[in-house]
């Protein structure tokens, strides 16, 4: 594929993106994004053949970088501490949140594309696996005593991403008027202070 295919592919994954911020998905048509990037509707259909392979194109940006982020921060609760690992995992997500705020109008993707199977499937299973993620590294914080083991550790992992997905939808919600990365990590560490080991 051409260099110049390759970026009007990502461009096009991109107009959607920022559609689906200011307007909702329901908004979004290829017409708009063919529109708005100068190009005919039909080129747009040259590189995806139905405007729900834009939305999955869209999913997939929204993921792209959580197999680096699940790698790192296990790398870390293994080589230094698990609070670390935590804080690592939860600072990756937010720092690029608030860099690209529009990404943040896929924090609830499975109700976006709930009745569009393909779609659904996907956006469920990007749910599940950063849930996942986030309880495993819970999981080896309680193992290494830093996090208290009385409590179960999927209801600590619902807790930690309750709070990143609150607060993003707060930050949309108040038109990005505060840092979404100094509350969340605020809150983040009140949370570990909350749970963890207090020290004699």
């Amino acid at each position: 594929m051409e260099l110049s295919s390759v970026h009007k592919k990502a461009n096009i994954v991109l107009t959607a993106i920022d559609l689906i911020h200011e307007f909702g998905i329901h908004s979004v048509s290829t017409k708009e994004i063919a529109r708005r990037l100068g190009l005919s509707e039909s080129t747009i259909f040259k590189y995806f053949s139905k405007k729900n392979h834009i939305f999955l194109a869209v999913l997939e940006h929204f993921s792209l970088y959580d197999q680096d982020i699940f790698r790192t921060s296990l790398e870390k609760a293994k080589k230094s501490t698990s609070r670390e690992a935590i804080l690592f995992y939860m600072d990756s997500y937010v720092s690029y949140y608030e860099n690209y705020p529009q990404i943040t109008a896929l924090i609830q993707a499975y109700e976006l594309f709930r009745g569009i199977s393909e779609l659904e499937t996907r956006a469920k299973d990007i749910f599940l696996n950063r849930l996942a993620h986030i309880q495993e590294l819970i999981r080896i914080a309680q193992e290494a005593n830093v996090i208290k083991q009385d409590i179960s550790t999927e209801i600590l992992a619902d807790m930690v991403h309750s709070i990143f997905i609150g607060l993003c939808l707060k930050w949309r919600i108040k038109n990005f008027n505060f840092s979404l990365r100094k509350e969340t990590m605020h809150t983040i560490h009140l949370w570990l202070d909350a749970f963890s080991y207090k020290k004699d």
